[in-house]
């Protein structure tokens, strides 16, 4: 059996979802996942004995979670050495703008650069609008930053734009790619 482990980091709650909904989807392809809080308790957890590590985090003010990034820069030489991924969420996604998307690009590869990371893949994914679970200071702020990019602006409501088969069909894919890494190496890391 192929063993993932799942980090997330997390604002207002929708990276979360993902990484549970992808933990779904990988155990479906016969995969012991683990999910992880960079966050929570279990920050510490080591990915020395998994077969892949699908690292999730979103966009918030031009960067990612900070837990994140502490726990990828604790774990870079090992997450280096076996089948990663790193999936963006953002909302910038769903802009049309090229200029946009750069932007995201350039966001995603300063973090994984500051963080000493090389992963196999990454992923942008679109996140969410949870207009209902935000203070009105940010619910303001939200719905003019989405109304400059044509979006969803109806506060009464949340809006979720993730692509769940996107979703589904990268779970298979990197099933398939953490199944094929090689037995681990004798010894242990330890973190720095």
């Amino acid at each position: 059996m192929t063993h993932i482990l799942i980090v997330y980091g997390t604002t207002d709650g929708h990276t979360r979802k993902i990484a549970q909904v992808l933990a779904e989807n990988l155990r479906a392809r016969r995969c012991s996942v683990d999910i992880v809080d960079a966050a929570g308790s279990l920050w510490r957890l080591s990915p020395e004995s998994y077969d892949g590590v699908v690292v999730a985090a979103s966009v918030h003010i031009g960067d990612y979670q900070r837990a994140v990034a502490r726990w990828v820069r604790m774990y870079a030489p090992l997450l280096n050495g076996m089948p990663t991924a790193f999936l963006s969420v953002c909302l910038a996604v769903l802009e049309r703008r090229t200029e946009a998307r750069q932007e995201i690009v350039r966001i995603m590869n300063r973090f994984i650069a500051r963080c000493g990371w090389r992963p196999t893949t990454t992923k942008l994914v679109a996140g969410a609008l949870p207009y209902t679970r935000y203070g009105w200071l940010k619910r303001r702020m939200m719905k003019r930053i989405v109304a400059k990019a044509g979006g969803d602006t109806d506060t009464t409501r949340d809006f979720e734009y993730t692509d769940w088969n996107d979703l589904r069909e990268f779970a298979e894919t990197f099933a398939d790619l953490a199944a094929q890494r090689p037995a681990p190496a004798v010894g242990r890391y330890t973190p720095a």
